[in-house]
C-alpha cells in the first residue's frame, strides 16, 4: 500500500510539472525579451547623448555626418545593425523661456519616422528664466528584431519592435 501511494505522488508531481513547464518557459522567454528590448534601448540612448554631446560642443564647426557616423559606430560596437537605424537631429533656438525656432538638421534613412521633438515638446522642457541660446536634439529610432521568434509572444512583442530614445541638450556659444 505504501508503494502505490508514492507512485501516485510521484505521478502527480510529472503532472504537475507538466503543466507548469509550459508557462515557466514563456515566463523565462518573456523576460529574456524585455531584458534584451531594455539593453537596446539604453544603447541607444547612451548613442543619443554622445551625439548630443558632440553636437553641442561644436556649435562653431557643428557636422551633423560627425554626430551620425559616432551614433552609427556606437551601435555597431555594441552588436547592433545600423542599418535598422534612423536618426532626427533637431535644432532649436530659444528666447527667454520659449522656441523661437526649430527645425530638423538632419535625418538619416528617411525612414518615415515622425519627429518627436517638436517645438511644443522642446517648449515643455524649458523654464520661464532659461536664457536665449541654441539647443541640439537627438533622435534615433531602431527596428529592434525578437531575439527569440517565440510565437505565442508575437501579441505582446510585434515583430520588429520600433524603439525610440532622443536627448536634448544646450549648444555651447
Amino acid at each position: 500500500m505504501v508503494d502505490s501511494e508514492a507512485q501516485h505522488k510521484r505521478g502527480q508531481s510529472a503532472v504537475e510539472l507538466a503543466l507548469m513547464l509550459p508557462l515557466l518557459v514563456l515566463l523565462l522567454v518573456g523576460l529574456v525579451e524585455v531584458v534584451f528590448y531594455a539593453r537596446t534601448y539604453l544603447v541607444l540612448l547612451s548613442a543619443t547623448r554622445e551625439g548630443a554631446r558632440i553636437g553641442a560642443r561644436g556649435a562653431a564647426n557643428f557636422d551633423n555626418s560627425e554626430i551620425l557616423t559616432l551614433i552609427q559606430q556606437n551601435l555597431s560596437r555594441e552588436g547592433y545593425e545600423a542599418g535598422l537605424l534612423d536618426v532626427i537631429i533637431v535644432r532649436a533656438d530659444i528666447g527667454p523661456g520659449r522656441v523661437v525656432n526649430s527645425y530638423a538638421a538632419a535625418s538619416m534613412l528617411g525612414s518615415g519616422q515622425p519627429v518627436f521633438l517638436t517645438s511644443p515638446l522642446i517648449q515643455s522642457r524649458l523654464h520661464d528664466d532659461d536664457p536665449q541660446g541654441r539647443l541640439i536634439g537627438v533622435e534615433a529610432y531602431y527596428s529592434h528584431e525578437p531575439l527569440i521568434g517565440f510565437p505565442l509572444l508575437s501579441g505582446l512583442f510585434p515583430d520588429p519592435t520600433i524603439i525610440h530614445a532622443y536627448s536634448i541638450m544646450r549648444m555651447l556659444q
